[in-house]
């Protein structure tokens, strides 16, 4: 009877524990805020994060969420480790399925848009990453990789993207050829995240990519030229990055469950911000220049940054 009860108490308490929350999307009106995990695919208010509805996926994990840019797509990517990588295209704002589709032989751990939304790019850990059309079809794959890719972005114009992962390099792709352009090898552990700075007035005209490692690096990139600017170094391993709408700075959400603020053109840490009691693993920012990180146990906490002076 004891041992009976002893199991009882394991699985209830098994139960309660929320899985993290591994993805985090903004909806394109501002008003609601979507997040992924083992748990499902949930749309919350905002700013008070009430839980509107869920989104049914036959996703087993939940790696990334992204909007179209034209604001009437969601792609949900992930899948089964070792098994298969899949995607789910919603149409937005009612959340009605439209496309599912299992590109990769094992889980995708991140999914990119092209400005157009014409394109969806993915990053797989079978060490491939894809471009379909938006109605699941593959155009292209991109191989080179040694180990699995985590991240994937593209570069402005749609004619490039970089991917990165734990084989610690970032490669640029030239999608008219599907060739490789370049190989960017300065990190010396896993690159987890790429961000591209948005376009603003008074920037270089070339574009500015920011990586983040396990290496506890923050490294600005000039891609097209095949150059490596400047980087920071923090505290404890980032594990997701976003630039604020101005492009003036970084943000990572790191594995202590800090944020970290950095400045693109220093790399100085301009603060840091206790958000999460353990492990960040997704970060988002609002319009209004709010954040949310999302953690373990299901944790998802706002936060603001405080003003900065220069």
């Amino acid at each position: 009877m004891r041992t009976l009860l002893c199991c009882l108490l394991s699985s209830l308490l098994a139960a309660a524990i929320e899985p993290p929350v591994t993805a985090i999307a903004f909806a394109p009106d501002g008003k609601s805020v979507v997040t992924g995990s083992q748990a499902g695919v949930k749309q919350l208010s905002w700013p008070d994060l009430k839980i509107e509805r869920t989104i049914p996926t036959e996703l087993f994990n939940v790696h990334d969420l992204a909007f179209s840019p034209d604001g009437k797509m969601l792609a949900v990517a992930g899948g089964s480790p070792a098994e298969k990588g899949a995607v789910e295209l919603f149409q937005w704002p009612n959340a009605k399925l439209i496309h599912r589709f299992s590109p990769h032989k094992d889980v995708i751990h991140a999914v990119a848009w092209s400005a157009d939304s014409g394109t969806i790019a993915t990053a797989s850990a079978d060490q491939l990453a894809k471009l379909h059309d938006s109605n699941g079809k593959t155009k292209l794959t991109l191989e080179g990789h040694s180990r699995g890719v985590l991240a994937v972005v593209f570069l402005p114009g749609d004619k490039q993207v970089v991917t990165a992962g734990p084989d610690e390099t970032l490669r640029i792709w030239d999608l008219s050829t599907g060739k490789l352009e370049r190989n960017l090898s300065h990190h010396t552990k896993a690159v987890t995240g790429l961000a591209i700075r948005p376009k603003v007035e008074k920037t270089t005209a070339e574009p500015i990519l920011a990586s983040i490692s396990d290496d506890r690096t923050v490294r600005i990139w000039q891609p097209t030229l095949g150059r490596m600017a400047r980087f920071a170094r923090v505290p404890s391993e980032p594990r997701a990055i976003v630039w604020t709408a101005d492009g003036s700075t970084i943000v990572v959400a790191c594995k202590d469950g800090s944020l970290r603020v950095i400045d693109p053109e220093t790399v100085e840490i301009l603060a840091t911000v206790p958000v999460l009691d353990n492990i960040a693993y997704s970060l988002a920012i609002a319009s209004n220049g709010d954040f949310l990180v999302g953690g373990r146990d299901g944790q998802l906490k706002r936060s603001s940054i405080p003003s900065l002076k220069r």
